[in-house]
């Protein structure tokens, strides 16, 4: 096991110092004669042209840009959301423990059932009170 694993770090060594031997060999070309031309043209182009909406600066932010940078931009985000969230949680259980509770149809149908027959007795006892109060006055 052992020497598979130096035959391995010595072959990786050796392709490492064949690739440092062609790079350099390696001749770097020279731009061409225009080239210095041409980019000076195209900053120009850049500098005249008209600057770009808020939102296409922050979609090429997040298209183009460094994770590590949005990080701290991300967490703000998450915390914001938290917060809004946590705050619109408490403040719908507020409104609901603030809320008397509704009963039910069927309660309020007992209740009205009740309410008359409390009705009924009172007038059944103000008849029986003036039949009595006729009889004795005869």
């Amino acid at each position: 096991m052992a020497e598979v694993e130096v035959n391995t770090k010595v072959t990786d060594e050796q392709a490492m110092r064949e690739m440092m031997n062609l790079l350099d060999d390696w001749q770097v070309p020279e731009p061409s004669p225009w080239f210095e031309g041409r980019m000076m043209a195209r900053f120009r182009e850049e500098q005249q042209r008209a600057p770009e909406s808020w939102f296409a600066r922050v979609r090429d932010r997040f298209l183009f840009g460094n994770a590590v940078s949005m990080r701290p931009v991300m967490a703000g985000a998450m915390a914001l959301l938290l917060v809004a969230g946590g705050g619109g949680y408490l403040q719908l259980e507020h409104v609901r423990s603030t809320m008397p509770a509704q009963a039910s149809a069927t309660v309020q149908d007992l209740q009205v059932l009740e309410n008359n027959d409390q009705a009924i007795q009172q007038m059944d006892q103000l008849l029986d009170g003036d039949d009595s109060a006729q009889e004795n006055s005869l």
